[in-house]
């Protein structure tokens, strides 16, 4: 009796991986929805409340806009981020062109948002002071917006700037800088962590210590990789 065993054919495999794709995309975009939904949930009740009850437009048009732009840019960073570094498990469910497609996508909506979130803010603190508030904790915030503007100048005039591909990743770097500025910012300021229930300290905890562990796992290939190439 023959028991010898024929490799799949290429045709085989590519139907194999296609039947299990829809199930690892729905693991990768269950939670990624699920994230957004936190936040926006907790934001809801809070600006429910406000709409209903208030008749202060400077909250109603500037605060309010402000922190819901603030809470989605910064799940959007962090995609961004998960997306930019190049996780193996991600790049079996996704090509790798697509998930540098995304992260570009992804980056310049964080970005957008987070600077509107700081223009708004800005705004809303002047009208209820007379004057812009620049404590430790805000120009913490700034500050992480300033780095962000410049990895974005960077990226976007890549080209015209003429920069050098070393230039462009020293630059790009910063990026990783803003994302735990802006949860120190945000943990400090932010009225969802304050008024709102675990759930929203819970998440950007978790998102931090995960932003932490990809930031270690990305140092250690780093380190690696010229090893492997002796």
């Amino acid at each position: 009796m023959n028991t010898t065993r024929t490799a799949p054919k290429p045709a085989d495999r590519k139907k194999s991986a296609a039947a299990g794709r829809p199930v690892a995309t729905s693991v990768v975009y269950g939670p990624a929805i699920l994230f957004l939904a936190l936040p926006m949930y907790e934001w809801i009740g809070n600006a429910a409340f406000f709409y209903a009850e208030t008749q202060d437009y400077t909250m109603l048009l500037l605060n309010l806009p402000s922190r819901l732009f603030a809470l989605i840019g910064f799940v959007l960073m962090f995609y961004q981020f998960v997306l930019g570094i190049r996780v193996p498990i991600l790049e079996t469910v996704f090509s790798r062109a697509t998930n540098l497609k995304r992260h570009r996508t992804l980056g310049k909506a964080g970005f957008v948002l987070i600077l509107l979130h700081g223009v708004l803010m800005l705004g809303y603190d002047y009208s209820i002071a007379d004057q812009f508030i620049f404590d430790r904790y805000r120009i913490i915030g700034l500050v992480a917006l300033g780095l962000l503007i410049v990895g974005v100048l960077a990226a976007w005039f890549f080209k015209p700037l003429k920069l050098s591909r070393k230039t462009w990743k020293t630059v790009h770097l910063l990026a990783y800088v803003a994302f735990p500025l802006g949860f120190i910012h945000g943990r400090a300021l932010g009225t969802e962590f304050a008024t709102g229930r675990w759930t929203v300290s819970a998440l950007f905890n978790g998102l931090l210590a995960v932003y932490v562990l990809l930031l270690i796992y990305r140092l250690y290939v780093y380190l690696e990789l010229p090893k492997r190439r002796r």
